[in-house]
């Protein structure tokens, strides 16, 4: 989605929750009495009738219910749809698909940038971001590590990935975390 669309979503709902938290603040308030004189400044018959009738319990359940599903499937459509495995190769034409499980591929790519020093772990999947296939790798760092060879290690990695999958449209991103407690062996000092 755009910037611009993302923005007006947020306000959207922002106005959309801020008109029903003071609508549900005043139907307390007034059900508790702590808004003096409101039957007396509201008038609606019709209300006061409904509100009466014996089918006025079934209908603010349903719409109360029918509210919680429009408000979920809201929710559902914003969840960021971030999962890709299966990409279509180069090569793929009109007599054959080929496909590549991708997260294998990065996942080895990941287990290759952790056999860098300095860092413990890596892995990483493939995620459709805004429209844009990344292909993310998370290496976990030692405290200590050589940020230089660290990045150096996960330039090359990138690039090896990116020649392998042969996508154009494939981009990779390298989100670095460094551990809490550095687990690197200690070198003895006598030999």
């Amino acid at each position: 989605m755009r910037r611009s669309i993302v923005a007006l979503d947020r306000l959207a709902a922002l106005v959309a929750g801020l008109v029903l938290l003071a609508a549900g603040a005043a139907a307390f308030a007034w059900r508790q009495d702590w808004i003096p004189d409101a039957p007396d400044r509201i008038r609606s018959p019709w209300l006061t009738t409904a509100t009466s009738a014996d089918w006025w319990p079934w209908a603010t359940g349903f719409g109360g219910l029918l509210l919680v599903v429009l408000g979920l499937s809201w929710l559902a459509r914003h969840l960021p749809r971030r999962g890709n495995g299966r990409l279509r190769l180069t090569g793929s034409d009109a007599s054959g698909r080929l496909t590549a499980d991708v997260n294998a591929a990065v996942t080895t790519a990941g287990e290759l940038l952790a056999e860098t020093p300095g860092i413990r772990s890596a892995d990483g999947r493939v995620v459709l971001d805004r429209g844009q296939l990344v292909a993310e790798l998370h290496p976990v760092l030692e405290p200590g590590a050589d940020l230089d060879q660290v990045r150096a290690a996960a330039a090359q990695t990138g690039r090896d990935l990116l020649q392998l999958v042969g996508r154009d449209d494939l981009s990779c991103r390298v989100k670095l975390r460094v551990a809490r407690q550095d687990k690197t062996p200690a070198v003895p000092r006598v030999q």
